[in-house]
């Protein structure tokens, strides 16, 4: 929070410095002052705003993750297996941060999911009309109750994800992650099939082939949430 409240309070005096700059924009180039790095006039302060909204505007939306009211956030929690999102609407997005040892579970149909930075996570959601995303994190289950069109992996350590017989036509997308594991639905119970961390590149005289390694299937998948 102080760093949220420190980084409000540096975008609000840059925007406050840019306000007298373009109020004083019919003055000689070099009595403008400066902003952000960039001296006086006219074009400089175009170049000033540029670069406040790269850079401050950028960091603070990127940290506070609120859009018009349409995001709904879960941060910090800890050891908490009661989380639920009741209400949602397509246009809206959950953003999970820095919750460990806790379980969410996500009703009705909603935009898109993003898991950043938690540990030992567990999320159920019934639908999704955009991309899940699970993001700098550890040991996550997932289970997917109706449908979604893409999950992205990215920079995670261990990720089990159960998908419904109504999500088998999902994508899974991943980089730079490991224990990642796609349980199906088999006869009332469910099979594991590991995402491939490990591929083989071979010239075949005319270009590169790569393909994933072979990697052993477990024989007893981990129970899922619900």
């Amino acid at each position: 929070m102080a760093e949220m409240q420190g980084l409000m309070e540096r975008l609000e005096r840059a925007v406050g410095r840019l306000e007298l700059l373009s109020a004083g924009s019919h003055q000689p180039p070099g009595d403008c002052g400066g902003i952000n790095g960039v001296n006086g006039g006219v074009a400089p302060s175009v170049e000033a705003f540029d670069k406040l909204m790269n850079g401050m505007v950028a960091e603070f939306l990127k940290k506070s993750r609120i859009l018009a009211g349409d995001v709904e956030t879960h941060e910090y929690q800890e050891d908490r297996n009661d989380l639920v999102i009741s209400e949602t609407e397509l246009r809206q997005v959950a953003y999970i941060f820095k919750c460990n040892k806790s379980t969410l579970q996500i009703k009705g149909k909603i935009n898109s999911i993003i898991v950043d930075n938690c540990k030992k996570f567990g999320l159920v959601f019934d639908n999704a009309v955009g991309i899940v995303e699970v993001i700098n994190s550890k040991d996550i289950q997932m289970q997917v109750m109706g449908k979604v069109p893409t999950i992205s992996i990215n920079k995670t350590e261990g990720c089990h994800i159960y998908l419904s017989e109504d999500a088998l036509d999902c994508d899974i997308v991943s980089a730079k992650s490991s224990e990642m594991n796609i349980l199906i639905p088999r006869d009332g119970d469910y099979r594991e099939f590991p995402v491939p961390e490990q591929f083989k590149t071979a010239w075949d005289g005319s270009k590169l082939v790569t393909e994933p390694t072979e990697i052993m299937v477990s024989e007893r998948p981990p129970k899922p949430l619900n």
